[in-house]
C-alpha cells in the first residue's frame, strides 16, 4: 500500500491507498472469520461424541455440601444466632462436623489419573485452539505486517501506542491509527460475540483456552473435596454472626408510633 504523509497539518495525517483495503483490509477480515469458523466446526466434530463426566453419588453429596455451607454463610444475617449454629455446628463441629471428615471423593490429581480421557480432553482443546492460532498468526505475520489501515475515530492517549501500533516503530504517527496486527488480535477475540449469536453455548472461548494453556488446572471441572473443606473450614473460623432481624419488631413499632404522631 502506499502511505502519503500530509505534512501541512500540526499532526502527520495518512491518507491511506484503496489497495490497503482490498488486499490487507478485507483478506485478512475474511481470512480470520474463515480460521474461526472453521475452528468452531472442528472444535463441535471433535466434542460432539464425547459423553459428559458422570459423578458418583459422595461426589455429589460433598458437592452440594460445600454449596450448602456457601448460602448458609452468604444468608447468615437473616438467620437467628440458634439456627446460624445449628448449621455451623452441621459443617464444622469437632470430630463431628462434615468438613472435618476424611474426603470420600477423589482429589483432583487422582482423577486425573484414573480417568485418561479428561486428559484426552484438556489436549483436544489445546489442539483446537493452539494450532490455528499459530498457523494464522504466522500467516498474518508474513503477509500482512507492517501495514496501516485504518483510524479510530476519537483521539487516545499515548498508551495505546503499544496496544494498536504492533508491528511498526514510528513515534511522529498519531496513536489513532492502528495496523493491521493489531486488528487481527482484535479479530481473533472479539468475533466471539458474533459467533456466540450462532453456536450459542459452544462457542470456542479463546481466551479461556489461553488460560487453560498457561494453568491446565483452572479450567478442570473435576471437584476437589480437600480444598474445598479447607476452604468452608477457614471461612466459617472468621466469621462473626450479627442478626440484622434482631431488633426489627423494636423498630417496627417506633415507625408505627412516628406514623401516629404525624397523623
Amino acid at each position: 500500500g502506499v502511505l502519503v504523509l500530509n505534512t501541512s497539518m500540526a499532526h502527520h495525517e495518512l491518507e491511506l491507498d484503496s489497495a490497503v483495503r482490498d488486499w490487507v483490509f478485507i483478506p485478512l477480515m475474511l481470512s480470520i472469520a474463515l480460521m474461526k469458523l472453521l475452528t468452531q466446526y472442528v472444535h463441535m466434530l471433535m466434542f460432539s461424541t464425547s459423553t459428559p463426566p458422570t459423578k458418583e453419588p459422595k461426589e455429589q453429596r460433598e458437592q452440594n455440601a460445600v454449596s450448602r455451607s456457601q448460602r448458609t454463610r452468604m444468608a447468615m444475617r437473616w438467620l437467628p444466632e440458634t439456627a446460624f449454629r445449628m448449621r455451623k455446628d452441621y459443617f464444622v463441629a469437632k470430630e463431628t462436623g462434615v468438613f472435618l471428615q476424611k474426603p470420600q471423593s477423589k482429589s483432583l490429581q487422582e482423577s486425573m489419573t484414573s480417568d485418561p480421557s479428561m486428559m484426552v480432553d484438556m489436549m483436544k482443546k489445546n489442539l483446537t485452539g493452539v494450532v490455528p492460532q499459530l498457523a494464522m498468526g504466522m500467516i498474518v505475520n508474513f503477509f500482512f505486517n507492517g501495514f496501516v489501515i485504518g483510524r479510530v475515530p476519537f483521539p487516545l492517549s499515548p498508551r495505546f501506542r503499544l496496544m494498536l501500533q504492533r508491528g511498526i516503530d514510528l513515534a511522529s504517527l498519531d496513536v489513532s491509527y492502528f495496523t493491521s496486527l493489531s486488528y487481527y488480535i482484535l479479530l481473533l477475540f472479539g468475533l466471539r460475540g458474533v459467533f456466540s449469536l450462532v453456536f450459542r453455548e459452544d462457542t470456542v472461548d479463546e481466551a479461556q483456552m489461553m488460560r487453560q494453556q498457561m494453568n491446565p488446572m483452572a479450567g478442570n471441572p473435576a471437584f476437589d473435596a480437600v480444598a474445598a473443606f479447607k476452604g468452608e473450614v477457614g471461612a466459617y473460623a472468621q466469621l462473626d454472626h450479627e442478626w440484622d432481624l434482631e431488633t426489627s419488631e423494636e423498630k417496627a413499632v417506633a415507625a408505627l408510633k412516628r406514623l401516629n404522631t404525624k397523623q
